[in-house]
């Protein structure tokens, strides 16, 4: 058995270093995600434990998928009733690109097969939901539902990936659906990043625990949420995932595992941390989010050039997304503003390290000299991470 966890393309090294260091095995990198073997209590482990993932995926399988027809017959040899709980739904989703093109009709035929394997082996049979709209060629996988006939229980949804490549279909289970949402951010700012981003950012620049930390343009203050949880040891999944539903899963399992969570927190009133921004909405947002994410976190509403009066014992590293350039047009208005911000650093933070996001390389070097460490698409926009020091 396998766990594929997902990330958004370019940060894949990051999330590999921290599932080697949750699960304590050797993993396999992939265009996209990570790849490693375990079952489904490592499935659910790293729903509660991962900050870099964007989702974990627990593989049932491959099978041939050279036609329609051949995906079906595969797809019934399954003994589905060890993955559905009568009165349960299931969202069937299709992406990629095989010898099937259409990925309406994929998602209807997998629903069929999964009915006759149930009814094969004698349980209950899920009844196909009212026909979705098609999705064109090539886009993003269009969704399904069947759900399984019985008394209805409190089952939390299923959502199953068909992931087609050639003449082969990959099944794959959404064990923790999208993990980062860790339900603190409620409160946003502009230009917002994804609270996995944060941490596989914070990853690459090198920052642990224990190092100080700067964020002085903390927007909604996911880096300094972010990295105030890491450092007190917060699980940012606490909830339980839809994978601890499965009729295999093991009981007590995850509240095993909840409880060792809550037992490994050791929150600290003081982190090494600072964090400013000169929009009061924007640290307003910071508290009520950290409140909400059970860290203390205490932005202090200034000018980059006036917010800290004392600094960290550092070196440390200073965190920064900063407003995008788009266009070139925009890059130009833009420059003063990044070259004020380097200086303002520059003269507070002395031969720290700084990690920035930022479209454009030139930008960047405003605020020192810089190394581009990768490139990702962040709401659409294609960003560097740049590091560089002070």
């Amino acid at each position: 058995m396998s766990i594929y966890a997902v990330c958004t393309p370019g940060l894949e090294r990051a999330l590999a270093e921290e599932l080697e260091e949750l699960l304590g095995r050797e993993v396999h990198i992939q265009p996209g995600g990570v790849e490693a073997e375990g079952d489904l209590v490592d499935a659910a482990g790293l729903c509660l434990w991962s900050r870099c993932a964007a989702k974990i995926l627990f593989v049932l399988g491959e099978v041939h998928a050279a036609s329609l027809q051949q995906l079906e017959q595969e797809v019934r040899k399954l003994d589905w009733s060890e993955i559905l709980h009568p009165g349960q739904q299931v969202v069937v989703k299709v992406a990629g690109r095989g010898r099937i093109k259409h990925h309406d009709a994929v998602s209807k035929k997998v629903g069929f097969a999964i009915a006759d394997s149930l009814r094969a082996s004698a349980q209950p049979t899920p009844k196909a939901g009212k026909r979705g709209r098609g999705a064109k060629r090539g886009s993003a996988a269009p969704k399904r539902r069947f759900q399984a006939r019985g008394p209805r229980r409190n089952h939390a949804p299923l959502t199953l990936q068909v992931r087609l490549d050639e003449r082969v279909a990959r099944l794959s289970l959404d064990a923790g659906g999208l993990l980062h949402k860790r339900g603190y951010r409620q409160s946003t700012a502009k230009a917002p990043i994804r609270e996995n981003l944060a941490v596989c950012i914070l990853r690459m620049a090198g920052w642990q625990p224990g190092v100080p930390l700067v964020d002085p343009m903390c927007g909604a203050g996911t880096f300094s949420i972010e990295a105030a949880m890491w450092a007190a040891d917060v699980a940012p999944g606490l909830k339980p995932p839809p994978v601890t539903g499965l009729p295999g899963f093991p009981d007590d399992a995850w509240k095993t595992m909840l409880d060792e969570a809550k037992s490994a927190q050791s929150l600290a009133s003081e982190l090494p941390i600072l964090t400013a921004d000169r929009d009061k909405g924007a640290c307003r947002a910071t508290q009520e989010n950290a409140s909400r994410a059970g860290v203390h976190i205490a932005p202090v509403c200034k000018d980059i050039s006036k917010a800290f009066e004392t600094t960290l014992e550092g070196p440390g590293l200073v965190v920064l997304n900063p407003p995008y350039g788009v266009r070139v047009a925009d890059n130009v208005k833009l420059a003063p503003l990044y070259h004020k911000i380097g200086g303002a650093l520059r003269a507070q933070f002395p031969g720290w390290r700084v990690v920035m996001v930022c479209p454009d390389k030139a930008l960047a070097g405003r605020v020192a000299k810089m190394e581009e460490l990768v490139r990702f698409k962040n709401g659409g926009i294609s960003v560097g991470v740049y590091v560089g020091q002070l």
